[in-house]
């Protein structure tokens, strides 16, 4: 056996109490964030968050691009500078690979859980596009290799201390990988979700690619945390959490690398069984901080507040090289924070102004990216820019 114990705990060694009231504790109190708001403010909330997961995963690598260079990106306003510019980029092909992840999760319900193709398939994407060819050219001490998107490493590679699995071995780890975790699709919400995060280990231990192995397993462990129907999760996202603590993850990494210490009380596998527990326990730890964290700050009456706060000092210039609002804004946001979505022509009925104000007020608001639309006469809906979002969410990623 290679990668076991998957959990920690055996037939004779049960899952700490402590650990089982933390995951119990993350699957309720992620649900909860989901009461009060519309569906539009939600949906709204996971956009902001797939471009500060992307900044927070990738500056866990010490790349992080700022949310909002990401947006300039998006709109094709890149940096001069190659490093910068190559930075959006892999920015860009995070959030879409993210994207891509979640139609998965809601068009194919019969993919395994726990899946090597599906991590191929991952690195694959990733690492196939244009702008990503600069980033396939590995050189590491002696080895220097140009990296084949989506196949699994030929050589040995040492990450720190650790010196990733033999390569001729890695369809073995994964048969392992694949036939261990899947084993937990019957279980509780609660089990499943120690599953997931000590599967996050599992997989960074095996370090399937030459490159790529901590942004991929983070989109993987987002992957599977919907794949398991985690009510909630979206609204919230570990990398903001483990880029926060980047040191101590790295740690938690690292100590759930040690090989069984022997004595009864660590199992019998090949690797801890403590010091998965202290891995696991660190995750959920982790994972708490980041629901509680965004419990408290998308209360519909605090986000209403800061919206009000957000708009008056819009429109006394108080934003440097922000152009104030347009007067009527805030009645627009909150009347989008209560209905999720305003038809185009009941806007006037709502600011009491005439139509053609009230359409020069939505386009101004659409143009700023304050406001969005399925189509162009589509009803309108709220959107966080990055700016807004720094001042509506506080401490969601570090201001500029």
């Amino acid at each position: 056996m290679y990668i076991t114990p998957v959990i920690p705990s055996t037939t004779e060694i049960k899952l700490d109490i402590n650990i089982l009231k933390k995951a119990e504790a993350v699957v309720i109190e992620s649900a909860k964030l989901t009461g009060g708001h519309n569906k539009y403010f939600i949906d709204a909330i996971k956009e902001l968050l797939r471009i500060t997961n992307s900044y927070y995963s990738n500056r866990i690598e010490s790349e992080g691009t700022h949310p909002i260079d990401i947006e300039k990106a998006m709109k094709k306003e890149f940096f001069e500078d190659k490093k910068k510019k190559n930075l959006q980029q892999l920015s860009l092909i995070h959030i879409e690979i993210q994207k891509d992840l979640e139609k998965k999760v809601l068009e194919d319900s019969a993919t395994k859980l726990y899946s090597l193709e599906t991590i191929l398939d991952i690195h694959k994407k990733f690492y196939s596009k244009e702008e990503m060819d600069s980033f396939l050219k590995i050189k590491h001490k002696d080895l220097e290799i140009e990296m084949i998107p989506g196949k699994l490493r030929e050589s040995f590679v040492k990450v720190g201390n650790h010196i990733a699995p033999n390569p001729e071995e890695l369809i073995a780890y994964f048969n392992e990988f694949e036939t261990l975790y899947n084993q937990c699709k019957i279980e509780s919400q609660t089990i499943k979700l120690i599953y997931t995060l000590c599967s996050h280990h599992r997989l960074v231990y095996i370090h399937p690619f030459y490159d790529g192995n901590g942004r991929i397993s983070r989109l993987y462990l987002d992957y599977i945390l919907q794949k398991i129907d985690l009510e909630g999760y979206g609204l919230w996202n570990l990398s903001r959490g483990l880029a926060r603590n980047v040191k101590d993850y790295k740690k938690a990494l690292a100590v759930a690398d040690e090989p069984y210490r022997g004595g009864y009380d660590d199992g019998r596998g090949n690797l801890s069984l403590k010091a998965l527990k202290e891995f696991l326990d660190f995750m959920l730890d982790v994972a708490l901080d980041q629901v509680r964290y965004m419990a408290s700050v998308i209360r519909i009456d605090l986000i209403a507040s800061r919206i009000s706060n957000y708009v008056e000092f819009s429109q006394r210039n108080m934003y440097p090289n922000i152009e104030p609002l347009p007067k009527h804004s805030q009645q627009i946001f909150l009347a989008l924070l209560i209905h999720g979505e305003i038809p185009r022509n009941s806007v006037k009925d709502i600011i009491n102004v005439s139509k053609p104000t009230a359409i020069k007020i939505v386009k101004e608001l659409e143009k700023r990216e304050y406001i969005s639309s399925i189509e162009p006469k589509s009803p309108i809906r709220i959107r966080f820019n990055s700016h807004f979002a720094s001042e509506i969410i506080p401490e969601l990623f570090p201001k500029v």
